[in-house]
């Protein structure tokens, strides 16, 4: 082997060595998060996809100010990805879409579309896209809260001090617990917890969650099936043809459907939007069924006062 060769060998791997040394490492690119809202639980961390397939995957959101709003699902329809939400506090209930890229979380944890139920209360990130209120990420909280609460009575267990309420909002049965101290009255009047039949209409205040079920501390009973109640106030609707109307009642300041089917069409000819009634009726278990009903006496005028 001459000293050419030899040279050769020994300097061609040493030059390579130094070669890939040198070359320097390209750190790989730093992953886009999603944006969390401040103040709530957030998921596990996402990245958003770089290859994105602009003919088979959605578009991006707009970039847009996100707005929060709680509220309870009063409808939901999974099929084709819409709700309805009733905020918290009142208001006009908002229909709100959601599609794929909408990132649900149940109680802190990374969740699915499937764990949207209708009943659940709810936080959302809100857009809006085109036209369209749009749930940028759900916010689904599953324990109920302190709070108030209406419902009709479905089955009272003196046993273990449990009574089922179908929700006013949900239509959903839940369970709540008695304790000694719960209280239960029908206005100014203490009834006992066995007034509370099936189908009895009640409000309630209840507190945390403890051992799986709220506890109630207060229940009002605001209708007993069989039992006569009277109202008075204004028409706020009326349907002849349906035979039912609704008044606001003065007493409690609350609005009230009544069914009058049994009356004479006569006694209800004359009713019109706006007038003021006085009506009695009976709670059947589902609804009020009106057994008179007549129009309170007009006010006098000005022009009559000055006659």
């Amino acid at each position: 082997m001459n000293r050419t060769s030899c040279f050769l060998q020994i300097t061609l791997p040493l030059a390579l060595a130094g070669f890939l040394g040198g070359q320097t490492k390209t750190p790989p690119p730093t992953p886009t998060l999603i944006d969390v809202t401040p103040g709530l639980a957030a998921p596990e961390k996402s990245v958003v996809p770089h290859d994105r397939d602009p003919l088979l995957d959605l578009p991006d959101l707009p970039k847009k100010k996100v707005t929060l709003i709680g509220g309870t699902v009063t409808k939901l329809n999974p099929i084709e990805d819409k709700m309805v939400v009733r905020p918290f506090g009142g208001g006009k209930q908002m229909r709100v879409v959601f599609d794929p890229r909408t990132r649900f979380i149940r109680n802190g944890v990374t969740a699915a579309q499937r764990d949207l139920r209708m009943g659940d209360r709810v936080y959302l990130d809100t857009l809006l896209n085109g036209t369209q209120i749009f749930a940028k990420t759900i916010w689904i909280q599953s324990e109920l809260p302190s709070g108030n609460g209406r419902g009709q009575v479905i089955d009272y267990d003196a046993g273990t001090n449990l009574l089922t309420v179908r929700e006013e909002l949900s239509q959903q049965p839940v369970r709540f617990r008695l304790t000694s101290s719960t209280t239960v009255k029908q206005g100014n009047q203490a009834r006992a917890v066995t007034d509370l039949a099936p189908g009895t209409l009640v409000s309630m205040t209840f507190g945390p969650q403890q051992d799986r079920y709220s506890t109630v501390r207060e229940i009002s009973v605001l209708a007993q099936p069989g039992a006569a109640y009277s109202f008075f106030g204004r028409i706020t609707y009326l349907d002849l043809a349906a035979k039912m109307i609704a008044i606001d009642n003065a007493n409690d300041g609350k609005n009230y459907e009544i069914h009058f089917e049994d009356l004479p069409q006569g006694s209800v000819r004359n009713l019109r939007r706006g007038m003021e009634v006085g009506i009695s009726a009976v709670f059947d278990g589902t609804r009020y069924i009106a057994r008179n009903v007549s129009a309170a006496a007009a006010k006098p005028s000005p022009e009559d006062d000055n006659k």
